[in-house]
């Protein structure tokens, strides 16, 4: 991916240290998947943005999750992730709340802004 000249350097940097691969579009095997209205995601080191995605912010979100996964493990991260979100569900919460109260997601949030 080119990325924009105005991006911060800040960013840049994340994405050099994380050897993140960023793309735009999701790829068609992920299409069929992803949410309408999810601004990214994350798979290993690959972050997927969709088309209109507010770049700075999101890039900011999904290299969270990069270094989530390079902490806990791919595997870990995304079944801790899982088993979160259906417990959160379980609790009542709605689809929208239970994503947000996942911890790994609780913790990107915070860092979308900075």
């Amino acid at each position: 991916m080119n990325l924009p000249d105005n991006l911060p350097d800040d960013l840049r940097l994340a994405i050099r240290e994380t050897r993140a691969l960023v793309r735009y579009r999701y790829p068609w095997w992920l299409r069929a998947v992803v949410l309408p209205g999810v601004a990214g995601i994350t798979l290993g080191r690959r972050i997927y943005l969709a088309e209109g995605a507010e770049l700075a912010r999101s890039l900011r979100h999904e290299l969270v999750h990069v270094r989530q996964i390079a902490r806990t493990g791919f595997f870990s991260f995304y079944w801790k992730w899982i088993a979160e979100y259906v417990s959160n569900r379980r609790k009542g919460m709605s689809s929208d709340e239970a994503y947000r109260r996942i911890s790994f997601e609780e913790e990107a949030f915070a860092e979308e802004n900075i």
